[in-house]
């Protein structure tokens, strides 16, 4: 965009690339999983999406639902304006608004953990808020974008489908089902694997459930 420094580069991306925090947002809308790293002033640090502003809108194709944007009073309203956190003003930047705009009701989303074949995820993730939208059935939005949610009540885990399908490869070619979560955290933190955070040791159970639950 030639407006910021280049200081974002992708470890997952095929090439070199150089971006600023918005632009890597921008061209990472449908790649949620690639990981990225950032130039501190001395070298490269991994960084995620999410720090860098990533919001990940489920359904419309990628968009942000219309019906979380726009209200003439948005501390009233519960909407955030550019003033917030940067994963609002990158929003506001892949729409081509301005940062002073109201952008994103705080309501309409949320933190999930995403367990994928390249480690484990985390991102903000926003809902869709049309009418006649049920917040029930949030878990089938999910497997619309191929999640399988770790419980159908207000989930804030899923496993991508490819995670799932590698795993009961895994299981039945190489018998290394139980060392499976210790290779996503190996994926996710290869240098620091203790650091992955804890609460993902779930992970192996609903790994073993969904073996069980493929194999009937």
């Amino acid at each position: 965009c030639s407006e910021a420094e280049g200081s974002v580069q992708c470890m997952s991306c095929a090439g070199v690339h150089a971006w600023c925090s918005p632009c890597a947002v921008k061209v990472h809308r449908n790649l949620p999983f690639h990981k990225v790293q950032r130039w501190n002033g001395a070298h490269y640090q991994p960084t995620s999406l999410m720090d860098l502003g990533f919001l990940w809108h489920i359904g419309h194709g990628g968009d942000p639902c219309p019906c979380n944007w726009s209200d003439p009073d948005p501390e009233e309203s519960g909407y955030v304006t550019g003033d917030g956190p940067s994963n609002h003003r990158s929003v506001a930047f892949l729409l081509g608004r301005s940062y002073d705009d109201p952008v994103i009701r705080k309501s309409s989303q949320f933190q999930m953990t995403i367990v994928h074949t390249e480690g484990i995820f985390s991102h903000e993730v926003s809902v869709c808020k049309c009418p006649g939208s049920d917040p029930g059935d949030w878990h089938l939005d999910l497997l619309h974008q191929r999640l399988f949610p770790a419980s159908i009540s207000k989930p804030k885990t899923a496993f991508t489908f490819d995670v799932l399908d590698h795993f009961l490869i895994d299981a039945l070619e190489c018998k290394t089902s139980v060392s499976f979560y210790q290779k996503l955290k190996r994926f996710t933190n290869n240098a620091f694997p203790e650091r992955v955070p804890f609460e993902c040791s779930i992970t192996i159970n609903w790994m073993m459930f969904m073996l069980f639950f493929s194999a009937c």
